[in-house]
């Protein structure tokens, strides 16, 4: 176990290098919601955990990879689930839109379709009564 952690003491990542590695780690975890890459929320999450990581424990690169895949998923449960929500909402309201607005056509045409038949039955009936006049 000494060896394990003299090594890693040795071992120094350069803050770019450490960056990299946590944009692609926060890419790879921000495929799972489909949307095609991360959020806002969970990468300004994952910069603000890995700022906290280095801030708190000192330039320790398992600290600022901890705090930005700790920060990423608080970012991606609150902002951009909440994002994602109300996507959600707003297709389904447009979804209602569109589903009323077909019922509104369907309720005028019938409409109309009673109003033509109500005229032509009021067109037999006075030529009816006008043959009924001339015979």
């Amino acid at each position: 176990m000494r060896m394990n952690n003299a090594w890693l003491g040795s071992a120094r990542l350069s803050p770019r290098t450490i960056l990299l590695v946590a944009a692609a780690a926060l890419t790879a975890a921000g495929c799972e919601s489909g949307s095609g890459g991360p959020g806002v929320g969970t990468v300004g999450g994952a910069a603000l955990g890995a700022g906290a990581g280095r801030a708190i424990f000192g330039s320790s690169t398992s600290a600022m990879l901890i705090g930005g895949a700790a920060g990423g998923m608080i970012g991606n449960a609150t902002v951009d689930r909440q994002a994602e929500e109300r996507r959600i909402q707003q297709t389904e309201a447009s979804q209602d839109r569109a589903m009323q607005r077909q019922l509104d056509f369907e309720r005028q045409r019938t409409l109309q379709q009673a109003d033509v038949q109500r005229q032509l039955e009021e067109e037999r009936l006075f030529n009816e009564w006008r043959a009924q006049q001339r015979g």
